[in-house]
């Protein structure tokens, strides 16, 4: 990747401004605005399409090299260091072995984890921290003699990393600037104290007031991004790169497993040193979307001899308008969630697909050195990702770019399957995201008559999960053509508002799952994990909802009596009665696979709804979704579980409207086959053209 970048923002409006930030080991390069169309090179569709435009962005920008700087940190910005001080924290190292970790440090001073043990320049308690346990630790300097203690919290540890030793060290330089706190620490800080003067031995055990310098409380404004200081000196700081917060502390005793409820059990700062929510890169280049830009995707395209590079950015209507009858609704907190992610092929899961590693690109190469994480992704000491940010390069935001797991596109390249065939059918559409519906909720939707979702919105906040759930019950009109939507609670962080959070909560097909205590989101406050545990399965919104998933390959599907039924029957108009349905597609050979759903009514899928066809069969790979098995009995394969199955729904809703779901991510895969000319694009505009219609649906 010698020539790589982001944008300031996934979409905008005309009339909004882009940045656009590059990093180019060539001494030039390219960049020309186009309009990215279809984005799969597969040989049995369409192949790759864009459109060349004239703009203000075309032209040669001169290259040069912006670095990434991982590792989050409190930033303070003035704190006074004298020759005599005492710094004190609690500690809980995640990874004490992993080199050198300053803890607290400033011009000068730097209070470090070396070797697992406290250290302060020549001088080491050398004895090393059990990981994930709590340390009081302390160092005390009067001059060039220095006094470091490490004492754990845990009495049953038996003063397992305990220490307390004294030595000469340089002495410090009185000065007053910045200080950093966890900067490149993999673990938890909490209550961290500065004093003026050295602390005697008794005083390290009562902390008195007089000399304070400094005293940060971490369990105040855990939703922001201050770090408050309530000494009364006002030297508050603020997080960088995205620190985790809402995270257990020394005083977590499990009676409580929020914040809100007992925030003082949770005054901890879990810092890693490969979080980053901003690579903090110069601009090079800005663009003001024009006035007469329709709604799409566009990009800007770098290109450099052999080096290419795509930043692609979606335009949305004018603001408060809508200019097309037919909302495709692109998941944009999915995009994120997924950005970077690297763990399927770098892990021990990428056993689960054979060949997965062969299939691997450039950009997925850069996202895994650069430590780009996803959500799917693990820090430095083995911990989930809990953020994610669109302020950095997200190399499978691209065009032209196959997921390793299935070899065939996923997010965006996969939603540009539909927002081509759309185009060659000459159906107008807009082009809106999942930030906008968080933002401007029901008013948003209500001026279209169709909403598509693109192949996986599967992360959804509570303000867009209201404004679908009253659209529908307003008259609207879902075609939702994915597989595993509607699942994981997701959330805009407030004071950061780049940055979506997630917890896994403690059940799920999932690569991680939440540490005890830790289920609630740090930046509202709500509790995470699926939506199914907040009373809101994806059945009782679309019909089906997540049920399995597998990589070697799609099935067709077959019609059910139910799509005979005259409410339906007319969704299958020129397909045969007989005639499998998508035993083709540009992603694993068909239109049911990769991740499919199931209709439920256990689950909430309406008591009218019609299955109209199902896809089953599968392999092994295929593996129910473990929410639907209560024991291990190994029975849970394509082969032999009923569950394994993707089923076609449709159903009516109030007002008039209703909902259509094939319940499968690779059903969208399949619209171009054949030059466009087969049975999934068929069924799919058959439904289109009469969610169009002005003429009411009518339940039974």
């Amino acid at each position: 990747m010698e020539l790589v970048g982001y944008t300031s923002r996934l979409s905008a409006a005309p009339g909004e401004r882009l940045s656009f930030m590059v990093s180019s080991k060539r001494p030039g390069y390219e960049a020309r605005l186009v309009r990215l169309i279809h984005g799969d090179e597969h040989p049995s569709g369409p192949g790759f399409k864009e459109e060349e435009l004239s703009s203000t962005i075309d032209g040669e920008y001169a290259g040069r090299v912006q670095e990434l700087r991982p590792g989050s940190y409190v930033l303070v910005p003035r704190v006074p260091v004298g020759s005599e001080l005492t710094v004190q924290t609690w500690l809980c190292a995640t990874a004490p072995e992993a080199g050198e970790q300053p803890l607290v440090s400033c011009d000068g001073f730097g209070l470090v984890l070396r070797n697992g043990g406290l250290a302060l320049g020549e001088l080491e308690t050398g004895v090393a921290v059990v990981p994930w346990e709590w340390y009081f630790i302390a160092a005390v300097v009067s001059g060039t003699r220095a006094r470091l203690v490490q004492w754990p919290l845990r009495s049953g540890l038996l003063g397992a990393g305990a220490a307390d030793v004294e030595g000469d060290v340089s002495p410090l330089e009185p000065g007053e600037g910045p200080l950093r706190i966890g900067d490149g620490l993999n673990g938890r800080l909490e209550a961290p104290r500065i004093y003026s003067r050295a602390l005697s031995r008794e005083e390290l055990d009562d902390l008195p007031p007089d000399g304070l310098v400094a005293a940060w409380d971490f369990s105040l404004e855990i939703s922001s991004r201050r770090a408050v200081d309530v000494s009364g000196n006002e030297r508050h700081g603020t997080t960088v790169n995205m620190p985790m917060r809402g995270v257990t502390g020394r005083r977590w005793t499990g009676r409580s497993t929020s914040f809100l409820e007992e925030p003082s059990h949770y005054g901890a700062i879990h810092f890693h040193d490969d979080d980053l929510d901003d690579a903090g890169w110069e601009p090079d280049f800005e663009l003001e979307v024009p006035e007469d830009l329709p709604s799409g995707v566009y990009a800007a395209r770098l290109r450099s001899g052999d080096a290419e590079d795509y930043l692609p950015f979606l335009v949305t209507p004018p603001r408060g308008t809508a200019t097309a009858p037919v909302a495709f609704l692109a998941p944009t907190l999915t995009y994120l969630a997924y950005a970077n992610e690297h763990y399927s092929w770098s892990s021990d899961f990428a056993v689960w697909a054979p060949g997965i590693r062969d299939r691997v690109q450039p950009g997925d190469l850069y996202a895994a050195e650069q430590r780009l994480l996803s959500l799917y992704d693990f820090h430095t000491d083995g911990e989930g990702a809990c953020y994610s940010s669109y302020l950095r390069p997200i190399l499978n935001f691209r065009p032209k770019w196959d997921m390793p797991l299935i070899g065939a596109p996923q997010h965006l390249g996969a939603d540009m399957h539909l927002l081509d065939w759309l185009e060659h059918e000459r159906f107008a559409r807009d082009v809106i995201t999942d930030h906008d519906l968080h933002r401007d909720g029901l008013d948003l939707l209500r001026p279209y008559g169709v909403v598509l979702t693109g192949a996986h919105p599967e992360y959804w906040t509570e303000r867009m999960l209201d404004a679908l759930d009253a659209y529908l019950d307003g008259g609207g009109r879902l075609m939702y053509l994915g597989g595993n939507g509607f699942w994981w609670v997701t959330s805009i962080h407030p004071d950061a508002p780049h940055v979506v959070e997630i917890r896994r909560g403690h059940s799920g097909s999932s690569p991680w799952r939440s540490r005890p205590g830790e289920v609630h989101h740090s930046g509202t406050g709500e509790f995470g994990g699926q939506w199914r545990y907040r009373g809101r399965p994806p059945q009782r919104l679309a019909g089906v909802g997540f049920t399995a998933q597998g990589s070697d390959e799609a099935l067709p599907y077959r019609r059910e009596p139910d799509s005979f039924d005259p409410r339906a029957s007319w969704i299958f108009d020129g397909v045969a009665a007989d005639e499998p349905i998508g035993d083709f597609g540009l992603v694993l050979g068909g239109a049911g696979g990769a991740e499919i759903d199931r209709a439920d009514r256990a689950l909430g899928t309406p008591p009218h709804a019609l299955v109209l066809a199902t896809a089953r069969g599968y392999t092994d790979m295929y593996q129910a979704q473990q929410d639907d098995t209560d024991f291990h009995d190994g029975r849970t394969g394509g082969t032999v579980s009923p569950l394994v199955r993707a089923d076609m729904v449709f159903f009516e809703t109030p007002g008039g409207g209703a909902v259509f779901a094939p319940g499968s991510i690779s059903w969208c895969g399949s619209l171009s086959w054949n030059g466009y000319d087969n049975n999934v694009a068929r069924i799919t505009g058959n439904v289109l053209r009469r969610f169009l219609s002005s003429e009411p649906f009518v339940a039974p």
